[in-house]
Order: structure tokens, then C-alpha cells, then sequence
């Protein structure tokens, strides 16, 4: 009897321990043993946490299978967090590795000396190549005007956006990585974009299980596998790194170390030269690959889906369109583009580009980041290996920095005297800290280039009857793509344009 006794106190305790949440940790939702809690697949994971703040606080836990999670849903908070050290990490999960071949390489999943060699080899070279400098302007600014050309012949239409806009963005970043451009209706980059975007969309859905339950990836059968859309997102991979190994091994056959044409060949030279050298940051082919996917996701899915949320908004706010378009017309001569550093003088639409970031939070969480080790966060303990997440989509809705919040407002970014107001409180959608968006000022001066040149040119419109929804799918931790739409494209004719 005894012994059924403690058997039964022994059963306990341990039931117990496998539920308690250790007490230093940030309050919030622990779960069961082994399962923690699964966000509800109904509502986005965003919506989930904000409705957390007034039970939990800024810092919140929230154990999802084996990861424990902790989401940052303060401004403060996130800035002072995202400057350690040591919570510039990547957590090692699945759909953050399998372009990569379940390793963590390349620019954004790295870690450590890789990330910082990588992070700067990528930098200076993107540099190089004309980021941040006019000759790089010009190159967005005419292929905003091959972007016009294309448009004229989709005028008239009720139609989805012409992909002639996804082949102009990825031109300016697949110029500097591989030294390749095409036209606007070359079939080649049109099925670089969509695989590029379709492989985004593979990262949606059921497959962030392998994220919190790791040991699926071993043990979990080949039907529930598919089922899961592990399958789906193996083909996206690896037919995105049978596409980036065809440039690569083209690059090498080709290769001249005196006359590097691009990204690409500088790699390969610095490769050479590090042959046989042991470090913890080697350069090799496998990195490079998943270097060129890094930048081909970062350069054209975000871009691409910051712009077509922008001309979504502005067909579904008709009066806010007009008013973009009358700016343009004062300050802008007829067949001329500015220059990003002119962009005072367009101080509505700089608003407008800034509302669309705040209003869609494209990343609401950015990417994940890591405890690399033990680290004390407010009074409150984040143990190594915990996933961090700092809440960008609270901030942009948080009242306290917004008077409409869930409203789309350009105002929200102008002075009374309707010069453009560069708030940075409440406002963070390239991320913040160590491992802030690397191409963010490329994306800056090609949104507003995009935008400028197809504003001028067009109106756009819902089709008759319709009204255009802004509604998001509600997705777990991928980007806050719109949902298809279709437009009608109308040349604008009779306008007044400063000459």
C-alpha cells in the first residue's frame, strides 16, 4: 500500500514539474507537457498575442510543442532587446533551414562568425555594385520605365497585376548578384519571380508544425508528411537550388578573377584565395547558394508585396490616389523620374509608402531571433535557445504612437504644415538592431522610384461593382502577402505635369 502510495506522490510531482511554467520566466501560456498550446490556424498568430498583452504584459511566454516562445509587445522593450548580443541568433527552425539543405548558412538564418563574415562580405560587395549610389538609381529608374511600357499594353483590363512588376524588381538585384537582366515579358524571369513567390507561399500552413515539433521531421510518416506540406515545401527547395546551382556553375566555366562581373564571381574568387584554410567561417559553395537565395526572397517577395499592397490601397482609396497623383504632377516634369534623395519634394507620397508599411506590417514578427545564452530581460529570465519575437505589427497599431490605428491614414506621417514627418517612434518595418533588413535602403529607393513612375503614368481602379478587401490570410509566422486581387489599369491622359 505504501508503495502505491509514493508510486501515486511520485506521478504527481512529476505531472506537476512537466506543467508548471519555471517561475522566472515572462508569464503566459505553457501548455501541456510535450504538446504545449497550438496558436489557433483561424486568426493570425499576431491577433493571438496582442489579445495576451492585457492578461500577461509587454513580455509574454507562450510554449508551442518543444519551442518555448517569447514575444517582445512593447516599443522599449523591443529596442532595448534586439541591441544584445545575445538575441541576434537565429532559432534552427525547419522552414528557416530547408533552403539550405538543413543547414543554417548563408545571410539571414546564420549565426555566429558565419553571419557576421557573410553579412559583411554581402554588404560591401552590394555596395560595389552600386547600393546606395546614383549609378544604381538609374538602373531602378529605367526599369520603372520599361515597367510603364509593359503596363500601357494591360490598360483597359480587369485584370491580376501584370508580372512585368515582379521581373522589374527582381532585375535590380539579379543585375548585382549574377549579372543578369531580362525583358519584361522574358518567360525566364516571370517564372523566377513566381517560383520565388510560390516557394514564399510553400512556407504557409500546417508545415510550421516541423517547427515546434522537430522530431516530426524524423518520425512523423511519409502521409502525414505530405499531408503536412513537408513535400510541397522539399520540391519549392529544391528546385529553387537547382536554379541558383545552373548560374553558379555557369559563373564558374566563365569565371575571370581580373574582371569580376558580380556578386557571384567575387565569392568564388574569395573561396579561392581562403582554399584550405581552417576557420569557423569558410567560404563554400553550398553557402553562396543559399547567399543568392537569401537575397533573391529579401530582394524581390517583400519588395514585390509592399507595392502591390500600395497600389491596392490606393485603387481602394480613390481620393488618397488623386491626391498622389496631383503632387507628382506639380513636381515632377512629364517623362522624368526624381531621385530618392529628392523625395521632399513628394512629402504625401513618402507618407503614403510609410502608412502602407505601418497599416500591413508586412513581417509582423520579422524573424525570429535566439538566446545564444542565458540572458535577463526586465527582471524576467529568457534561458539559451529560447525563440524571441519582437511584435512589429503591435507596435504599428499600438494607439499610444497612432490616433487611428487600424485605419489607413497617410496624416499619421505629416506635419500640419504637410511636410513629411520621419517618425521613428512605434514605427519599425525593416526590423531593428543587429540584424535589421540588410537590403533596406534598396528597397526604400525602389519602392518609391516604382511607385513614382506608375502613379504618373496610371490610374488604378476597382473592376465595376467590385470593392477591393484588405483582409490577410491568417497566417502563423510568414509575411503579410496580399491576397490575389485584380485591378483595371487606366492610362492617364489629359493631365497637367510641370514641364
Amino acid at each position: 500500500m505504501v508503495t502505491e502510495f509514493l508510486l501515486l506522490v511520485l506521478v504527481f510531482v512529476f505531472l506537476h514539474l512537466a506543467f508548471k511554467k519555471p517561475s522566472r520566466l515572462p508569464p503566459g501560456i505553457w501548455g501541456l507537457p510535450i504538446l504545449g498550446k497550438l496558436p489557433d490556424t483561424s486568426t493570425s498568430l499576431a491577433e493571438q498575442v496582442k489579445k495576451l498583452r492585457p492578461i500577461y504584459g509587454d513580455i509574454i511566454t507562450w510554449r508551442m510543442g518543444s519551442r518555448v516562445n517569447v514575444f517582445l509587445c512593447n516599443y522599449e522593450v523591443i529596442k532595448r532587446a534586439m541591441a544584445k548580443l545575445e538575441l541576434s541568433d537565429r532559432p534552427d527552425l525547419y522552414t528557416y533551414t530547408a533552403f539550405s539543405s538543413g543547414s543554417m548558412l548563408g545571410i539571414a538564418f546564420s549565426n555566429g562568425a558565419l553571419w557576421q563574415k557573410n553579412r559583411r562580405f554581402a554588404l560591401r560587395q552590394l555596395r560595389d555594385l552600386g547600393m546606395g549610389m546614383t549609378r544604381l538609381e538609374e538602373m531602378i529608374q529605367r526599369e520603372a520605365r520599361y515597367l510603364v511600357q509593359d503596363y500601357m499594353k494591360h490598360t483597359g483590363e480587369e485584370k491580376p497585376l501584370p508580372l512585368s512588376l515582379g521581373v522589374a524588381i527582381l532585375n535590380v538585384v539579379w543585375k548585382m548578384v549574377a549579372d543578369v537582366r531580362y525583358e519584361m515579358e522574358d518567360p525566364r524571369g516571370q517564372e523566377a519571380v513566381e517560383l520565388v513567390c510560390s516557394a514564399t507561399e510553400s512556407l504557409q500552413g500546417p508545415v510550421f508544425l516541423f517547427n515546434v515539433f522537430p522530431w516530426l521531421l524524423k518520425a512523423a510518416p511519409p502521409f502525414l508528411k505530405k499531408k503536412l506540406g513537408y513535400d510541397k515545401l522539399q520540391r519549392f527547395a529544391e528546385r529553387t537550388l537547382d536554379k541558383v546551382s545552373e548560374v553558379l556553375k555557369n559563373h564558374k566555366d566563365t569565371l575571370d578573377p581580373s574582371h569580376p562581373r558580380d556578386l557571384i564571381d567575387q565569392y568564388l574568387i574569395e573561396m579561392d584565395h581562403n582554399k584550405g584554410e581552417a576557420t569557423d567561417a569558410p567560404y563554400t559553395e553550398m553557402d553562396l547558394r543559399t547567399i543568392i537565395i537569401d537575397l533573391l526572397f529579401a530582394g524581390i517577395e517583400t519588395t514585390l508585396s509592399t507595392v502591390r499592397w500600395a497600389i491596392l490601397y490606393l485603387a481602394k482609396f480613390p481620393e488618397v490616389q488623386a491626391r498622389v497623383q496631383r503632387e507628382i504632377d506639380q513636381e515632377v516634369p512629364r517623362h522624368s523620374l526624381l531621385f530618392y534623395y529628392e523625395r521632399n519634394k513628394l512629402p504625401y507620397l513618402e507618407a503614403v509608402i510609410h502608412e502602407v508599411h505601418r497599416i500591413v506590417s508586412l513581417a509582423p514578427f520579422a524573424m525570429a531571433h535566439a538566446a545564444s545564452a542565458d540572458i535577463m530581460l526586465d527582471g524576467y529570465l529568457i534561458p539559451k535557445g529560447t525563440v524571441v519575437l519582437p511584435h512589429l505589427e503591435f507596435c504599428h497599431k499600438d494607439s499610444q504612437f497612432w490616433d487611428q490605428p487600424n485605419e489607413f491614414n497617410p496624416d499619421h506621417f505629416l506635419n500640419p504644415d504637410g511636410s513629411f514627418n520621419n517618425r521613428r517612434e512605434g514605427f519599425l518595418p525593416f526590423g531593428i538592431g543587429r540584424r535589421v533588413c540588410l537590403a533596406e535602403s534598396l528597397a526604400k529607393v525602389e519602392i518609391f522610384v516604382l511607385l513614382t513612375a506608375l502613379m504618373q503614368n496610371f490610374t488604378f481602379s476597382p473592376p465595376q461593382g467590385e470593392t477591393l478587401k484588405t483582409e490577410r490570410e491568417p497566417h502563423v509566422l510568414t509575411i503579410n502577402a496580399p491576397k490575389p486581387y485584380r485591378v483595371v489599369i487606366e492610362e492617364r491622359q489629359s493631365v497637367e505635369r510641370k514641364e
